[in-house]
């Protein structure tokens, strides 16, 4: 099993990726240096419960959100905790995915969009563009 530094240090990479920001940038805005911030992304380091509580406020995210406190007993079903919950793990990735102001502007279904997308390896998204162009030439 994957030990939870990596797990952190993945999602918050994935995180700033998805969001376009530099490790300069998050650093800044959560009042680390940047090479304290690195060594999160790359798992050589845990961040503290205050620096937990700074990025999941950067990122609009609930701590559970960030760091996914959920056991999967099913492919289909989650149970979070606290037990009841009316968010889904992918509900609250796209929420957290919406909370960027560069992404204020766009529609729910704009936004969904974009995060599935960003999903995809280069060769599927390089086929939904061609999809698309096809698609938006026939209307």
């Amino acid at each position: 099993m994957e030990n939870t530094n990596n797990q952190i240090g993945k999602k918050l990479k994935e995180l700033r990726i998805t969001h376009g920001y530099t490790q300069d940038y998050i650093a800044s805005n959560i009042e680390v240096k940047q090479p304290t911030y690195q060594q999160y992304e790359s798992g050589k380091r845990r961040p503290s419960s205050t620096m937990l509580y700074r990025i999941t406020n950067f990122y609009g995210l609930t701590t559970d959100e960030l760091l996914k406190l959920c056991i999967p007993l099913d492919n289909e079903i989650y149970y979070d905790a606290p037990e009841m919950t009316a968010r889904t793990l992918e509900e609250a990735e796209l929420t957290s995915y919406g909370s960027s102001k560069r992404l204020a502007k766009f529609s729910a279904n704009e936004k969904q969009l974009l995060y599935y997308f960003s999903k995809l390896n280069k060769d599927a998204q390089r086929d939904i563009i061609a999809y698309t162009k096809f698609r938006g030439s026939q209307t």
